[in-house]
């Protein structure tokens, strides 16, 4: 009985002994491939430290400096709302060049009430289709010819988000923060021309 025992014993013991070999050797492989793999990523982070992506985005001071970045003088509005001013320039991808006019009251506030209100202008000449970044579902979607220009409205029945349109090879988008009457939009669009300079 005594010898069962003492077999049965030293047969547990190499079974408990191979098992943990065993768990050992599965952990050991697992170290040597986290071993491995740690220098190779390491290395790569070493190789190029500190990158980071390019922007798209360029910001400028004036319009001027941005049509000489993105190689193309851009057609610009000459006539905006009362209070409206150039809040930013900016250029992405050197695709599209984008104004953003805000609105500040001047001496009669209530010439205009659109306080904080923008107004979103993009142009471009290698981008074709709608470059207005807008994506909401409006209501109403009309073409109208404004001086021989087909220009696409959205909004909605009486007032217009956003206008589209191509004139003279430049790709034109105009999106309102606070909607506008037709009638203001295409006096804007009307006005849109190709200066000699630009002045912020």
């Amino acid at each position: 009985m005594t010898l069962i025992l003492k077999e049965s014993f030293l047969i547990a013991l190499a079974c408990v002994c191979v098992g943990t070999y065993g768990v050992v050797e599965a952990q050991g492989a697992t170290d040597a491939q986290t071993r491995v793999s740690e220098p190779i990523e390491m290395s790569v982070e070493a190789a190029v430290p500190g990158v980071v992506m390019p922007s798209p985005v360029h910001v400028f001071t004036t319009v001027e400096t941005a049509s000489e970045y993105i190689g193309f003088r851009p057609q610009m509005p000459k006539l905006l709302p009362i209070g409206f001013t150039i809040q930013s320039v900016i250029t992405i991808e050197k695709d599209i060049l984008q104004v953003v006019y805000v609105y500040e009251p001047g001496i009669d506030p209530y010439v205009n009430k659109a306080g904080g209100a923008l107004i979103y202008y993009r142009t471009s000449t290698k981008l074709k289709g709608d470059i207005s970044g807008d994506h909401k579902i409006h209501k109403v979607i009309e073409t109208e010819s404004i001086d021989g220009t087909k220009v696409t409205f959205k909004g909605s029945d009486k007032m217009v988000y956003l206008a589209s349109w191509m004139k003279d090879g430049q790709n034109h988008s105009l999106e309102f923060q606070h909607p506008v009457t037709r009638d203001v939009a295409k006096a804007i669009i009307s006005n849109i021309v190709e200066e000699k300079s630009h002045i912020k």
